[in-house]
């Protein structure tokens, strides 16, 4: 059911930062990690957020794990050490909305400084009048933060699993700091993403292969993959994952691609110079598929094809149709 697909030349970054250009794999002591030496993540209800700044930086450059909540990939902190101490450029509508935000929920504690650009130099930035490494001597008003906004690291679901029960180095709580069990967790993953089991079985089998594994949201698709890390490399593929049962695609729990959807995927992955790779994870004939802890305890059972659709061009393909049809008549 395997068809391996060759692995496209990765477009390099132009620039690594110092600071992202050595990782390691993700230090993990023993096969289960003590309950106290474990990483701590908070879910939300919608997102497993580790706010621990060491933590933080474990998970991404240990693996590249999860994406900083205020950043594109890696948190600030990470990508630069020094900028805790460093005074954030923001824009007045931003002030604003913190200063808002400390009347409705109270003072959230700290004593930075923030520098408030003024609209004339907002402006300026705009047109490309001025850099943005020239802002440290534009006139801009110092204030103290009404607000601060710490940044945390978001995992995906798929990546919380992973760190749970694979590699036994996170744990999961509740607001309230209470521990949740594993099969508890996947139940409230399945609930959120009812795609859930075959989206892991993907992620799972994607991670076997040695990709770094990222959401792909941003592009419309279930993941995007890099070679070695997004710090050195582009993306390569956008990944969509269609599960199967008994030979049929299950439509109620995947995309459902007519030509025009599949159409703008492949538009959207030339565009991006990404391929457009399709996971088809099937099912064992005798599993429900809405059975996600049944599934987990099954996952070697699990069969995975790679399809990796090219470019079709419809509106020739319908003229040539309209045309056979009407030599026929």
């Amino acid at each position: 059911m395997k068809r391996h697909v060759q692995c496209p030349i990765a477009k390099p970054k132009k620039f690594t930062s110092p600071n992202l250009a050595y990782v390691e794999p993700l230090p993990v002591e023993s096969r289960e990690t003590a309950p106290n030496e474990r990483i701590v993540a908070l879910f939300t209800g919608l997102t497993v957020e580790v706010c621990d700044p060491v933590a933080i930086e474990k998970l991404s450059l240990g693996g590249c794990f999860g994406q900083g909540t205020l950043s594109r990939s890696f948190p600030k902190s990470v990508r630069e050490p020094g900028s805790k101490n460093k005074e954030e450029v923001i824009r007045r509508r931003v002030l604003e909305r913190r200063e808002e935000w400390r009347r409705k929920y109270g003072t959230a504690g700290g004593s930075g400084r923030v520098r408030v650009l003024e609209d004339e130099v907002e402006a300026q930035l705009a047109s490309g009048a001025i850099a943005p490494w020239q802002l440290k001597f534009a006139v801009v008003e110092k204030r103290v933060d009404p607000f601060p906004v710490p940044e945390y690291l978001s995992l995906m679901f798929e990546e919380s699993l992973f760190l749970v029960r694979e590699l036994k180095c996170l744990e999961v709580r509740t607001l309230d700091g209470v521990v949740i069990a594993e099969k508890d967790l996947i139940e409230r993953f399945s609930k959120l993403n009812r795609n859930f089991l075959a989206s892991y079985a993907g992620y799972l089998y994607m991670k076997s292969k040695n990709w770094i594994i990222k959401s792909g949201l941003k592009f419309g698709g279930d993941f995007i993959l890099y070679q070695k890390g997004p710090q050195f490399f582009h993306a390569s593929y956008i990944v969509l994952i269609e599960p199967y049962r008994k030979g049929q695609k299950l439509p109620e729990m995947c995309h459902y691609l007519d030509s025009y959807d599949f159409h703008g995927f492949n538009r959207i992955a030339e565009t991006t110079a990404k391929d457009l790779l399709v996971l088809e994870v099937h099912f064992p004939d005798d599993l429900d598929p809405a059975d996600c802890a049944a599934g987990l305890d099954r996952l070697k059972e699990f069969k995975v094809s790679e399809v990796l659709p090219r470019h079709h061009n419809y509106a020739a393909n319908r003229i040539s149709q309209q045309a056979s049809t009407s030599g026929c008549k």
